[in-house]
């Protein structure tokens, strides 16, 4: 019943990622590659991304899907201080 809900909400996803995670996977591969063949400075601050990506990565998998709920949940909780039934998801 709720399917084509979920459906239209679902986050975008990438290779069964969603694209947070595929791109803060992408960063911290090509930052730990990269590390490797640039000189010092240049290596140090591919290093830099590589870990600062790696958390962010790691969150959007955990969150996943409920991305959309988590949005709608902290935004009904801004404007009225209140939760809205569709973002009572916890």
């Amino acid at each position: 019943m709720m399917a084509p809900f979920n459906k239209r909400l679902a986050p975008a996803r990438i290779l069964g990622l969603p694209l947070g995670a595929a791109a803060a996977g992408l960063v911290t591969v090509t930052g730990a590659l990269a590390s490797v063949v640039l000189p010092n400075p240049a290596g140090a601050l591919a290093t830099a991304a590589a870990i600062a990506a790696f958390p962010f990565g790691v969150g959007a998998v955990l969150i996943g899907d409920d991305v959309v709920f988590a949005r709608a949940y902290w935004l009904s909780r801004r404007e009225r201080r209140m939760v809205a039934r569709e973002a009572a998801w916890r």
